[in-house]
């Protein structure tokens, strides 16, 4: 998959919402002892200096150390920074969000990074293990043009170690050839696995928070809800509407849509755009409901960093909508820079995906949350649901 209008984001064998699950399992591990404690907080050490007292100066000739995702970073819009102010920006790539989080934890201001990009879920956790800096956003205007939707979440309600760099959502993938009517809701989803011609065709997302919390976003119950009942009641629901008619367990199935062996799919905004890019006309998206899931990236300034002028100058290019348009033209999503839409090439395919949120009601998304407890529970009965599936 190449070329401006494919969605670039990595896919890693570790689901985007995968991610939590990870966390939860490492809590008596490498995050324990202060970031899972710290879990929904964002406590006083999170910043050894105040944000207004950082160095001003950006200095040409010197080098921008950034952390991300592989294929996640415009480079026009690199180009464009380096062109204006004479700094180098070098990326270096991680392979999952436990890597990224880890080598902040670990090197504790030592990591040689001055700008990285980090999951929304692991804010908390980092912020108050001293891991981040807040930012000065006077120096960030172009924040200004942020969609509300991307900003003042449950991770960082003041957006003090969080800018929002992009994100999307989940929802459902169907062939209209095959798949009669309209599905607006995740039981509309799950009620035409059984259909004759959609039987065996079928495929959820691997990974427990989205597979699982798919049936609390359409019933009305928190994602992150710790009562057993409630898990019971999802394991049942799946046992007998879905698990008899699925085909696989797989987070992105681009392909498998696009060549027609699979008809009916839960998917993420950014494969969900790819599948409509290379398969049939007749394949629909819509996103799940009545509720679905926002995941969001950030911009986070590590503890330690080198160049903070830099850091934030780099930020405030990407958040102007010239640069926002070139970051979604690379690697097909959302940035929250509501300005950019008009910006994009007029041909570039499937906008209404890439910009989810237009029209939609902010409390339609429940905003992806890491609570250790929830996702104990969430894996326990999404292994059992596997293990069923298996036999």
């Amino acid at each position: 998959m190449t070329g401006p209008t494919a969605p670039r984001r990595p896919s890693t064998g570790l689901t985007r919402r995968q991610f939590g699950t990870s966390l939860a399992l490492l809590s008596g591990g490498l995050l324990s002892g202060g970031l899972l404690s710290a879990c929904g907080s964002n406590g006083s050490k999170g910043t050894s200096a105040a944000a207004t007292s950082y160095p001003t100066a950006v200095s040409r000739g010197s080098t921008l150390h950034v952390y991300s995702w592989a294929d996640y970073i415009s480079p026009d819009a690199i180009k464009s920074f380096q062109d204006k102010t004479g700094v180098t920006v070098q990326v270096d790539t991680y392979d999952s969000a436990e890597q990224a989080v880890a080598k902040l934890r670990v090197t504790q201001g030592t990591s040689g990074y001055d700008l990285v990009v980090m999951d929304g879920s692991y804010v908390p956790q980092l912020s108050s293990a001293g891991a981040l800096l807040a930012w000065d956003k006077t120096r960030l205007p172009s924040m200004e043009g942020l969609s509300q939707t991307f900003l003042a979440k449950a991770w960082d309600p003041t957006n003090t170690y969080a800018i929002p760099k992009s994100g999307g959502s989940t929802g459902y993938v169907w062939d209209s050839a095959v798949v009669t009517g309209a599905i607006t809701t995740w039981d509309d989803f799950y009620a035409r696995f059984a259909d004759a011609a959609v039987d065996g065709r079928t495929s959820v997302i691997d990974g427990a928070p989205s597979f699982i919390s798919s049936y609390f976003w359409g019933h009305a119950v928190s994602d992150q809800t710790t009562d057993p009942a409630q898990y019971q009641a999802a394991e049942k629901y799946f046992t007998e509407k879905v698990l008899p008619h699925l085909a696989q367990f797989n987070s992105y199935p681009r392909a498998d849509l696009a060549k027609g062996t699979v008809v009916l799919a839960q998917a993420f905004t950014g494969d969900a755009r790819g599948a409509l890019i290379d398969g049939p006309k007749t394949l629909k998206f819509a996103l799940g409901g009545p509720k679905s899931d926002l995941y969001v990236d950030h911009w986070v300034l590590p503890n330690g960093t080198k160049s903070p002028a830099a850091a934030h100058a780099f930020v405030e290019h990407v958040l102007q909508p010239a640069n926002a348009a070139a970051e979604t033209t690379f690697h097909g999503y959302f940035t929250g820079v509501t300005a950019s839409k008009d910006l994009l090439p007029a041909d570039m395919p499937h906008k209404e995906i890439i910009f989810f949120d237009e029209g939609v009601p902010a409390d339609h998304f429940e905003p992806a949350t890491v609570t250790p407890a929830a996702r104990k529970l969430s894996l326990a009965t999404f292994e059992r649901l596997k293990a069923l599936a298996a036999k």
